[in-house]
């Protein structure tokens, strides 16, 4: 999987984050989850503890105290021992905790232990049957104290009357009394710090390393008061092992987490990165096939997501790429044929006007009146010529921006009749009915009469060009709302739907050899609608094939007359 590619990268920020959110976890499993855990744990030993002391003060039972101590070792798993205010061991129960190494001077693991004071000797007297007690000072049940003598100050009622017990009479006999002495180090599980710092009213939590048990222990200390009275103290010493096991176990959950979570993470990055690799590598090869000059490939959307937003976008762009290009190539091919029709217009006048001024120098003219014919032909050709310079004049400035009109109230009816009568010799040469059709109150429009007689002219010349003989043409003048429309309709072949567009284009001249047949540069309607244009109008066009064509152009009402420079 190479690192470079989607597949790799997103495998390797997926695998950064399982790595970085299970590390975290485990880091915070081992330092502060450890802290919390161990302080939950000691917060239970002195719940329990607290609650074991108030039952251990309002108890004046000595074997139910036992069984309460007994039960709270099995509970806790832990040992539990009950001292009085001499120091002296009441009961003790160490329930689970002989098998860490701890030294048995109480006659066996998990037995109850019998009294020792502080010089390490057990209570004074023969051994005899005492609560719970054998015939070596051990109590046959479990937790309770050994020897007899006097009980615990926190024991408020001694008996001798039997007490039942699964129908069974036993005698309850105090403890007996121990004398004091020296406690060597290894006969008790506290020191005498900690033994001192109860019985005068402190609690005491720690964890350490606790020498009678040869392990790591959690020791929770707390005073039996009463009355404000310190009677003795209790000891629960809870190893910390089973406690680490839970912590391991929950560790090496971890751990089993994290190598799943890095086979998670390759699964998943396989597979999201298929997903998204698909679409990219398709979209790669519709790029290159564009580079290549193909645009007809598309992109099939499956999304509506980013990726499906990419794809649409490249889609519209090949199709609008396809588009001006093709558009770019059928303008390049116009110009190329501009191009051709310009120099076979520059080159037909030319020829015309060397043959009969070398006819004139040659003398072939037989007399004046031939001679004048010749000349009035070269002169015709000069005109045309410069019409083909004026247009490409006109189109210069037009393409440059800059173009001047001099406005003024222009009276179309009189412009739109003047224009006729111009070409009312060639309509009846051609046979072609040539009128108009004006309705009154036609209001005058601000602009150049030049200029806009010029469109007129364009138009009527392309009708007569167009319409065979015995055909129509008319122009039509009438008021619309806000301005004028002045229509030029014409009953000639009309023109394809699929050129409607193209026939404002510079240089587009439809029918190539219509064109060559009739002449013209195809710069008239490009220039008829920029002028129209500067006007403040528009010229609309409607045709059918073999129905003719109408051109329409809707100008303002004028307003005062001035003149204006546009660029």
């Amino acid at each position: 999987m190479k690192p470079t590619g989607i597949m790799g990268k997103l495998w390797l920020a997926m695998l950064l984050l399982v790595v970085l959110v299970l590390g975290l976890s485990a880091l915070l499993q081992a330092g502060v989850l450890e802290k919390v855990y161990y302080r939950q744990q000691a917060s239970r030993l002195l719940e329990e503890g607290e609650r074991l002391a108030g039952m251990l003060v309002e108890q004046g039972d000595p074997y139910l105290v036992a069984r309460q101590v007994d039960l709270l070792a099995r509970l806790m798993n832990a040992s539990v021992m009950v001292v009085d205010s001499r120091g002296l061991v009441e009961h003790w129960q160490a329930t689970g905790m002989m098998g860490h190494g701890m030294m048995q001077p109480m006659g066996g693991p998990g037995k109850g232990l019998q009294r020792y004071g502080p010089g390490g000797n057990r209570g004074g007297g023969p051994a005899q049957s005492g609560t719970g007690g054998s015939q070596d000072g051990l109590p046959s049940q479990p937790g309770s104290g050994g020897g007899r003598g006097g009980g615990p100050p926190w024991q408020q009622r001694q008996s001798t009357q039997p007490r039942p017990e699964n129908g069974v009479e036993r005698p309850i006999n105090p403890l007996p009394q121990v004398s004091r002495g020296a406690v060597p180090g290894d006969l008790v599980p506290f020191n005498q710090e900690q033994i001192s710092r109860v019985l005068a009213g402190q609690q005491v939590v720690s964890r350490e390393h606790n020498s009678f048990f040869n392990t790591d222990v959690i020791v929770a200390g707390l005073p039996l008061q009463k009355e404000g009275q310190v009677l003795g103290a209790l000891f629960i010493h809870a190893p910390v092992a089973p406690m680490a096991a839970n912590l391991k176990a929950m560790q090496n959950a971890s751990i089993y987490a994290l190598m799943l979570g890095v086979l998670a993470a390759t699964l998943l990055s396989l597979v999201f990165s298929r997903t998204l690799t698909r679409p990219l590598v398709q979209m790669n090869k519709v790029a290159r096939a564009m580079a290549a000059g193909d645009f007809s490939c598309q992109l099939a959307v499956r999304s509506r997501d980013e990726m499906g937003v990419l794809a649409e976008s490249l889609n519209t762009l090949s199709r609008e790429l396809q588009e001006k290009i093709a558009a770019l190539q059928k303008l390049d091919a116009t110009r190329k044929e501009f191009v051709a029709n310009v120099s076979h217009e520059l080159r037909t006048p030319l020829t015309v006007m060397q043959g009969y001024t070398e006819a004139l120098l040659d003398g072939l003219a037989r007399d004046e009146s031939q001679r004048r014919e010749y000349l009035k032909n070269i002169l015709e050709e000069i005109l045309r010529l410069r019409r083909l310079v004026n247009d490409l004049l006109d189109l210069r400035r037009m393409e440059a921006g800059r173009i001047t009109l001099n406005r003024r109230m222009v009276d179309m009816e009189l412009l739109v009749n003047q224009v006729v009568e111009r070409f009312a010799g060639m309509a009846a040469e051609k046979g072609v009915e040539l009128n108009t059709r004006i309705a009154p109150g036609v209001p005058p429009v601000a602009g150049d009469g030049d200029r806009l007689a010029q469109v007129l002219i364009n138009l009527v010349d392309n009708g007569l060009k167009v319409t065979p003989g015995g055909g129509r043409v008319e122009v039509e003048l009438r008021a619309v709302p806000d301005g004028v429309a002045v229509t030029v309709t014409d009953t000639g072949p009309g023109i394809p739907p699929g050129e409607l567009p193209l026939i404002w284009e510079r240089f587009y001249k439809g029918d190539p050899a219509r064109q060559r047949r009739e002449g013209g540069s195809g710069l008239g309607l490009a220039i008829a609608r920029q002028i129209v244009e500067l006007h403040g109008g528009r010229i609309t066009v409607h045709s059918e094939p073999g129905k003719g064509a109408a051109f329409t152009i809707f100008l303002k009402k004028g307003s005062d007359p001035q003149e204006k420079s546009v660029s």
